[in-house]
């Protein structure tokens, strides 16, 4: 199978979560592992840069930060002064292992290997609530029951009031776009993902976020037009917020 448009089929998160520990093995830059730009692409590192500049929740009090589908932690160190806590979470033992080697000695910084939803949060090192809740690039991996299931997780554990961050890809064109087993010659190597369309995507938080009281205070294409590589797919934002 490769490219599936307009259809709804599951992809195997073990191959996923494959994907990511062998990049996580061969890239040598943590960030191209997970954002998913060749070796020597500048992209990755410039999103990287615009992301945390532009886009990510500014903080004016010290707040507990939980990263669903955190990769190396690269928010980490962002969030690392001002008195935050953070909490990292991902399926990958491979990147979370870079993630704790980067971020040694950092006691307000932890993680946690788990597959989102299927989190034990009992025994998680940083307890809910939460302040603020940052995806960035997690759906696409993810099933659609597991999709409501995260979005719905994320709105339980969040204080009464709470920031949430999420960025994600999606389609561009008027379809969903599946990629099953495709071999990406970019990358040079099997890929899956799930590209939603916008409708799709606000259908589901209008069924869990909305529905436990947060509302949209900002959305739109994350990156400026000389960042945007795809022709089908683009990456978009999503900002969200609740009040006691």
């Amino acid at each position: 199978m490769s490219r599936l448009y307009d259809a709804k089929v599951d992809i195997d998160p073990s191959k996923v979560q494959k994907f990511f520990d062998d990049r996580a093995r061969r890239e040598a830059n943590s960030i191209n592992a997970v954002m998913l730009q060749p070796e020597g692409s500048v992209i990755a590192i410039e999103r990287d840069r615009h992301e945390r500049e532009m886009l990510l929740p500014r903080l004016d009090r010290p707040s507990k930060i939980l990263d669903l589908g955190c990769g190396a932690g690269r928010l980490a160190l962002h969030y690392g002064d001002g008195g935050h806590t953070y909490m990292g979470i991902d399926f990958s033992g491979e990147l979370i292992a870079k993630g704790r080697e980067l971020n040694a000695g950092q006691h307000d910084i932890h993680f946690a290997i788990a597959q989102v939803p299927h989190i034990d949060v009992a025994a998680l090192p940083v307890q809910p609530p939460f302040d603020v809740l940052i995806i960035t690039g997690l759906l696409i991996y993810l099933n659609d029951e597991a999709v409501i299931r995260t979005l719905q997780l994320m709105a339980d554990l969040a204080a009464p009031e709470a920031l949430v961050y999420i960025r994600e890809s999606i389609s561009d064109i008027a379809t969903r776009l599946t990629l099953k087993d495709f071999f990406s010659q970019e990358l040079n190597e099997y890929y899956n993902g799930v590209y939603r369309t916008r409708a799709e995507l606000k259908a589901d938080f209008e069924a869990t976020f909305l529905q436990a009281g947060f509302r949209m205070t900002d959305e739109g294409y994350a990156f400026p037009e000389h960042l945007r590589n795809r022709a089908e797919t683009t990456q978009y934002f999503y900002r969200f917020e609740r009040k006691a």
